[in-house]
């Protein structure tokens, strides 16, 4: 495990990030926030990979839309993505909200043995959701990369049904790549004007067809924002839980994660389409939906049982040039 240096900054007025640096890499995580990562830094090439508007950060108000905020960073979606009821008892009928209610929470935290530890507790469901952060090193490669760690535990007696989505805006570029596992195709989630088909209209990866000018085009390339065309998408099941964003210099910002616990990769791609932002999401899921009452009655979600616990963990891996196959595999 690599030792960090962290460094309490001010992101705005009462608002505290916490600087996480060590020799190769920089985090900053906001904990009022909703555990939010503000910035990612490979401090050798100097590059940003979290997006930042110009909106001021400011405390969130339980139960408002995720796009009332800033629109920017990572965060973190739990016990659903997309707002709508809580589905099975004794909890059904409660709303859940957008991007779930962990994003508009302070979260504590505190370091221990080398790892930022932070949790929060849920509002309308009885769970403590907990991430640790550390800088660690793969071994077969000795090479330095970011790791996630996740638990939730289920303060009831009855199994709690869930929808979980890491959801990190990445700035992109045109003729940024986006990576996914070969042999994988793609599900239509929502695209500007249904271009794309109703959802779960199923494309074979990278092309994608917009139905409105029976046209085919490479959906692993970024396009301008000059587009102005939005879409989310789904990969099928997948059997390895890798992805990466490639960028025209050759670096990249990858993922690897556990695809029997977030079987699934949400592709958000915004060339202009929403808010005018230029950015693509790679996020790992437990469903093909943000709907929790949705993904329950496909029995595609996760599940913590009552009284237990359930963990899972995403490694973020920075790099250049031949370290992408390496580190990654081949796309």
């Amino acid at each position: 495990m690599n030792r960090f240096k962290l460094k309490e900054v001010e992101l705005e007025p009462d608002i505290l990030g916490l600087r996480l640096d060590s020799d190769r890499y920089s985090l900053t995580i906001a904990p009022q926030l909703g555990g939010k990562i503000t910035s990612l830094i490979n401090k050798k090439t100097k590059r940003e990979f979290m997006t930042r508007t110009n909106i001021s950060y400011r405390l969130r108000t339980y139960g408002d839309r995720f796009e009332d905020y800033e629109r920017d960073g990572a965060d973190e979606c739990f016990p659903a993505v997309g707002s709508g009821p809580f589905p099975v008892f004794p909890w059904e009928g409660t709303p859940v909200p957008d991007h779930g209610e962990v994003w508009t929470l302070p979260w504590k935290y505190q370091v221990r043995q080398g790892r930022l530890h932070m949790w929060v507790r849920g509002v309308r469901l009885p769970y403590v959701f907990e991430r640790q952060i550390g800088f660690e090193t793969l071994a077969r490669k000795e090479q330095p990369y970011i790791r996630l760690s996740y638990r939730v535990r289920n303060e009831s007696p009855y199994d709690m049904p869930f929808v979980y989505a890491f959801h990190p805006l990445f700035r992109v570029e045109t003729r940024t790549r986006i990576l996914i596992p070969q042999r994988t195709d793609v599900v239509s989630y929502m695209s500007t004007e249904d271009r794309l088909g109703p959802p779960m209209t199923r494309h074979a990866w990278p092309h994608v067809t917009d139905l409105t000018l029976d046209k085919t085009y490479d959906r692993s390339a970024v396009r301008s924002s000059r587009n102005k065309e939005a879409e989310k998408l789904f990969t099928t099941r997948l059997e390895q839980g890798r992805c990466a964003l490639l960028y025209p210099n050759g670096e990249f910002v990858g993922f690897l994660f556990p695809a029997k616990k977030l079987p699934y990769l949400g592709l958000w791609v915004n060339e202009g389409g929403w808010y005018n932002h230029h950015h693509v999401a790679l996020e790992p899921s437990t469903s093909q939906v943000g709907r929790l009452d949705v993904a329950e009655g496909l029995k595609a979600c996760g599940v913590v049982p009552g009284g237990g616990e359930f963990e899972w963990d995403i490694s973020m891996i920075l790099g250049k040039g031949d370290e992408l196959t390496e580190l990654l595999g081949e796309f």
